[in-house]
């Protein structure tokens, strides 16, 4: 063995200044010890040193490397300890709670419900709005907008004829692409029988995937060129589509399917992961794209680009507002340049990431401030519990302080709060992989976006092992700091019980009663401001009777019915076959069925009303219906009449207005002969009818000022006709019986046409309070947590105050009090305590609610009503909680309680 390794093996139990001290001697004795040696053999003790020296080499070196190896050999044997320690910590700490299930259950149990809530939500918050975007760099991708001086239009998309001009000139951009959501036919081309499916698509450029730099599963994306009017067709298909038509099998690349009526050529599959523009994408094929026809006006397109390295979104706007006046010129189209210039377009760039999610920011935080409220609540309580705890076992902890043992007694409450927070994270974990499992599986019909991506994953399990460590040290910290102040002194004489009944040592476990409070009022009256604003929102009058009215979507191929008048002679036939069914009183059609994801609006001229100059016109919504619609679906006819009969020479001149369009241009006259005219080159309409007002967009905006079309006007543009349209169909009894026989008769005119999103208009109805409902049903459930919480800790509070106070209420009882008015005394002293959580409480709602401003509907978040609701139900808790444990006190024979002191 060298002397180095002797000296490794001696150094390693030593600390670091002793070890130092050794490593010197140890040098020094082996450095002696072979002098001795060779002075032994009759070498001068000089020559022998300088020999030995010579021999043993970088003497300085030797020490530094023990020194280094030695302080390896310290961290392990530190970490080796520290994990024994704890594991002997952890085995007491469970078998000391084991001695108390009750304790360790309701701890637990706790714990688990606040901290599952808080981590469910946590995962809806970063899957949704935290998670950077499935692209590569993901940060340098914008969405393209423009902001408008037209009144009622403050915000547009893009146009055919702005992406062109962005795409070649904009410097900023390294590509940009984009994209326009809508639906197809698509139809098997070989074996069985023909049957059509509807799917969600999305026509896109070809330099879309470029800029989203996502690749294909199979073959691949579009390439330049793809995208012009005259290219060969081609589609690419998602991997769900691609699994679930075609099995999974590879060669359907190159094969040719049917969508919309005419062939294209698959030449990709996209990735499961590859979710763009939504999850329910399915295909993606080309639009065409032609310099000739582009119009500056058509803004239809959702623009995506992708910044240059270096390039800030500052300088991108500055660059796209030099540009963009130059579009009016290089693509004219039908726009005037005086209306143009009057439009004022200005670009606005904003993170795509932003773009996505936005709508459901302010939603989520909600949610998630919400379930942070509940997993304090959660702490407070558990805390409560830990203190009761330390007070029970204070007379222990003084003696052990006394005998020496303090910090190991200290370390022992700490191990035992670690315990509950480990396995309540745990179930805390658990209850969150189901609580997503629900909402994925919830029908909220709220849309979330990005929900597929959604997980309880790394980042949301360090975030439930940070709410668990905040909890372990919230539950502990209290009963420790609690304990540090006890006087050991006093408390061994005052045999604990005395000591623990003063009011200064029940102030920690009332202030947390009142935290407790405070904190579930701030939940309850958020749930109750959206209970509310629900209620009104269900209360509103949509402006049409959804009651036994079934709606049916149905979507012509275009390539097989490619004028107006083919599109109006099906829609015609059908409606006649649709009327003959039985069960059926009312069948008609409409291009924008209320409260759906339809919208179509446009300028409108007033003729009694000029336009002065170049001024751009009012934007109004715009609705084609058939001759039937109104009394099918009821909405009230007010003034005049509806559509004449079938004859499209007289229909196509007349129009019918809503209420409110009817008020803006002619209050306090008759719109009934007035003209209008819907669009720049429209002929003048003649106003034939006035009908109720109709919410068409959401049921919390202000029903619209809109224009009701006739249906067979279509028939004069035989350039265009809007071959998807809704049916509708008031049944004798329950609309869904009809869903049936309908498929069956639009299949019997034409196989191809497929029938979806089947459903009762009452169900449409139901769906525009979905995120309303979704979120006070979240914050419901939330409350009711944060209700039972705060009930069961002023309860446990409540209780064992009242048992260190048996004696008293002994004596009491003893000298004629009446049991009623030991009862009154205690739930007394709970109510105070709740009155003191009550006003916090309201301050906080009172700050908080505020945030709730853009999710309610006919409701101020000051609401008195609520709010005042609110805190009579916490009072009414707490007093529950508190004359509970009163009651059982006073019910007490005297001589018992006195005996139990």
């Amino acid at each position: 063995m060298t002397a180095r390794r002797r000296f490794r093996l001696a150094l390693l139990r030593r600390t670091r200044a002793t070890r130092l001290r050794d490593v010197d001697a140890e040098l020094r004795f082996h450095i002696e010890e072979r002098v001795d040696e060779l002075v032994a053999l009759g070498m001068a003790r000089p020559q022998a040193e300088a020999e030995v020296r010579a021999r043993f080499g970088d003497v300085a070196g030797v020490r530094a490397e023990c020194e280094a190896i030695d302080a390896a050999g310290e961290r392990t044997r530190s970490r080796r300890e520290w994990w024994g320690a704890a594991a002997r910590q952890a085995r007491l700490a469970a078998r000391a709670l084991a001695r108390r299930p009750a304790f360790a259950l309701v701890a637990i149990g706790t714990l688990a419900l606040g901290i599952g809530a808080a981590t469910a939500v946590f995962s809806l918050v970063h899957g949704v709005l935290l998670r950077p975007l499935p692209f590569p760099e993901p940060e340098r991708l914008l969405a393209v907008t423009h902001t408008t001086a037209v009144p009622g239009v403050p915000e547009v998309q893009q146009s055919d004829a702005g992406f062109l001009l962005y795409e070649r000139r904009a410097t900023a951009f390294e590509r940009t692409g984009v994209h326009r959501a809508t639906e197809v036919n698509l139809v098997a081309t070989a074996g069985g029988a023909m049957q059509a499916e509807r799917l969600v698509a999305a026509g896109v450029s070809a330099s879309l995937f470029p800029t989203l730099r996502a690749t294909a599963l199979q073959g691949r994306t579009f390439v330049a060129g793809e995208d012009r009017r005259g290219a060969r067709p081609v589609v690419v298909l998602s991997e769900g589509l691609w699994r679930r038509r075609f099995g999974g099998d590879p060669s359907v690349v190159g094969r040719q399917v049917v969508v919309d009526g005419s062939p294209r050529e698959v030449v990709g599959i996209m990735p499961a992961r590859f979710q763009y523009p939504s999850a329910s994408t399915q295909l993606w094929y080309p639009l065409p794209f032609d310099a000739a026809t582009a119009s500056p006006g058509n803004f239809n397109y959702t623009q995506v680009a992708r910044l240059k390295p270096g390039v800030t979104p500052e300088r991108a706007v500055a660059e796209l507002a030099r540009i963009l006046p130059r579009v009016i010129e290089e693509y004219p189209g039908d726009v005037p340049p005086a209306m143009w210039a009057q439009a004022r377009l200005a670009p606005v760039v904003a993170p795509l990431r932003e773009a996505i999610v936005g709508r459901v920011r302010g939603l989520l935080w909600v949610l998630l401030g919400g379930a942070g409220l509940v997993l304090l609540i959660a702490c407070a309580n558990v805390a409560s519990l830990f203190l009761v705890r330390a007070e029970e076992g204070q007379r222990e902890l003084a003696v052990r302080s006394a005998l020496g043992a303090g910090r190991a007694a200290a370390a022992q409450y700490l191990a035992e709060a670690a315990v509950v927070g480990v396995l309540g994270s745990t179930g805390g974990v658990a209850l969150a992989v189901a609580g997503v499992r629900l909402l994925r599986a919830l029908p909220s019909g709220v849309d979330l976006p990005r929900l597929s991506e959604v997980g309880v994953d790394g980042p949301v399990l360090l975030f439930a092992l940070a709410a668990a460590a905040f909890a372990t040290v919230a539950a502990s910290a209290l009963p420790l700091l609690r304990a540090r102040g006890v006087p050991v002194a006093a408390v061994l004489r005052d045999a604990g019980r005395a000591a623990t009944a003063g009011v200064r040592r029940q102030s920690a476990r009332k202030a947390l009663v009142v935290a407790q409070v405070a904190l579930a009022l701030v939940l309850v009256a958020a749930s109750g401001l959206m209970a509310r604003s629900f209620a009104r929102l269900r209360d509103v009058a949509p402006g049409f009777d959804p009651a036994r009215v079934l709606a049916v979507r149905i979507a012509l191929p275009p390539s097989s019915y490619r004028d107006a008048a083919s599109v109006a002679r099906f829609h015609d036939r059908l409606l006649r076959e649709l009327d003959a069914l039985p069960g059926v009183r009312d069948a008609a059609l409409t291009s924008w069925l209320p409260l759906s994801e339809d919208h179509n609006n446009g300028t409108v001229f007033v003729e009694d009303r000029p336009m002065v100059g170049d001024a751009v016109p009012p934007v109004h919504e715009q609705v084609h219906v058939s001759r039937d619609w109104f009394a099918t679906v009821g909405t009230p006819l007010l003034a005049g009449r509806t559509f004449a009969p079938q004859d499209p020479a007289r229909a196509s001149t007349e129009v019918i207005v809503s209420r409110a369009f009817a008020q803006r241009y002619w209050p306090g006259q008759s719109a009934i002969g007035k003209r209008v005219r819907a669009g720049l080159v429209s002929p003048w309409l003649t106003v034939v009818g006035v009908v109720g007002d109709v919410h068409l967009a959401a049921l919390d905006r202000p029903a619209e000022e809109a224009l009701y079309l006739p249906y067979h006007a279509f028939e004069r543009d035989t350039a265009w006709a809007p071959t998807s349209v809704t049916l509708a169909l008031r049944a004798a009894g329950d609309p869904a019986a009809l869903v049936a026989a309908v498929r069956r008769t639009v299949h019997a005119l034409d196989p191809a046409v497929p029938t979806y999103d089947e459903r009762p208009m009452a169900d449409t109805l139901r769906a525009a309070a979905a995120r309303t409902r979704f979120t006070t049903l979240l914050l419901g459930v939330a409350s009711a947590v944060a209700l039972l919480l705060g009930a069961v800790g002023m309860y446990g509070v409540m209780a064992y105050g009242v048992s260190l106070r048996q004696r008293e209420i002994g004596v009491r009882l003893a000298l004629g009090a009446r049991p009623l008015d030991v009862g009154r005394m205690i739930s007394r002293q709970g109510v105070a305590l709740a009155a003191a959580g009550v006003a916090i409480g309201l301050a906080g709602a009172l700050a908080v609610t505020r945030f709730l401003r853009g999710l309610l509907y006919g409701v101020s978040p000051t609401d008195p009503l609520t709010l005042g609701a609110t805190c009579a139900l916490l009072l009414v808790v707490a007093l529950l909680a508190s004359w509970l444990p009163a009651r059982r006190a006073a019910a007490l024979p005297p001589v018992e309680a006195l005996r139990r002191d």
